[in-house]
């Protein structure tokens, strides 16, 4: 059985969970309307010019042809990834290993390297789906942990919603999105072990783009957005429970609200039809978070680097509808 500050996470488990999302969304417009005014005459506004530039950019016939792709590709793909043990934390582990490489293009289930997603309704701007997301385990040789044990993994799962500002096909698109996923942790120490830790909402703008640089053969994506939980998510990473307080590690109980801001971008060249090279990034801020004050914070800044190495064995005749 693996452990955390706070036990089995404190709080949730005593509230309904229409409580719980109230709270939850209460917290996620305050905070949201306050980084926006926040962030406007900076970040946001360099972020939707570059965005709104581009897309200018692309108003010919050309650039607005939406092109059919294969219903489903196969293959395999090299991963390398390096990321933080969790947000906040200064210290990092690297991965390393080979996945099978499947999308899916249907009209109501498509599966990419971005995840599977459950398309349950959809019009020409809006889109509900599901959303999934997750956090490695965190082994004992973290040092900011140290006598507290490991952290399972998590697993976040939950719906989502899109709203589509324009989208000429699969690639070129800028749409918003709201997440609320619940977040449940893998244990296998005695058995398979699965555990409710709470909730997470997050909303980002997503811009993707494959016009601007066709002749190229290079694509592109960038996302920015705040994120939000309760204070049980919280509490699973950075609650200092009673019995593992120290000299350097004071108590600590986590509280509902705002937990960071994001931008991620990635880039993906097309080396032959069949071998493509990926580069992802992501910078993770937690200044103004809730947890910030938490003995196991370290840092407010983190980042995500990564490559995917694909290598397409073959693809379907019929294209996606």
């Amino acid at each position: 059985m693996s452990h955390h500050g706070a036990g089995n996470g404190g709080g949730p488990g005593i509230h309904c969970r229409q409580a719980l999302i109230a709270k939850l969304v209460h917290h996620f417009l305050s905070a949201f309307c306050r980084l926006t005014m926040r962030f406007s005459s900076h970040f946001l506004v360099s972020f939707l010019s570059v965005v709104w530039s581009v897309s200018a950019s692309l108003a010919g016939e050309e650039m607005r042809r939406q092109e059919k792709l294969p219903l489903y590709e196969y293959g395999i793909v090299g991963l390398t990834a390096q990321l933080p043990d969790y947000r906040g934390s200064d210290e990092y582990t690297t991965y390393a290993f080979p996945l099978p490489y499947f999308v899916y293009r249907g009209e109501r289930l498509k599966a990419s390297r971005d995840g599977v997603r459950g398309i349950f309704w959809r019009n020409r701007h809006v889109e509900t789906d599901l959303s999934f997301s997750g956090n490695p385990p965190v082994s004992t040789d973290n040092e900011a942990r140290a006598g507290m044990g490991e952290l399972d993994g998590l697993v976040e799962v939950g719906p989502a919603l899109r709203y589509y500002f324009y989208e000429y096909g699969e690639r070129d698109s800028f749409f918003i999105q709201w997440n609320i996923r619940a977040a449940f942790s893998f244990g296998f120490d005695s058995g398979l072990e699965v555990s409710y830790q709470g909730l997470l909402s997050d909303v980002s703008l997503v811009f993707g783009n494959a016009s601007l640089f066709h002749e190229q053969n290079i694509r592109f994506h960038l996302s920015t957005g705040p994120q939000f939980a309760d204070s049980g998510l919280h509490g699973y990473f950075y609650e200092v429970a009673p019995q593992f307080v120290t000299g350097t590690r004071e108590r600590y109980s986590a509280e509902s609200g705002y937990g960071g801001w994001q931008l991620s971008g990635s880039v993906v060249k097309e080396l032959t039809p069949e071998i493509w090279l990926s580069l992802y990034g992501r910078w993770m801020n937690s200044t103004g978070a809730v947890f910030t004050d938490s003995p196991l914070v370290e840092t407010e800044n983190n980042y995500v680097i990564g490559t995917l190495l694909v290598w397409k064995f073959g693809e379907s005749d019929e294209l996606e509808r």
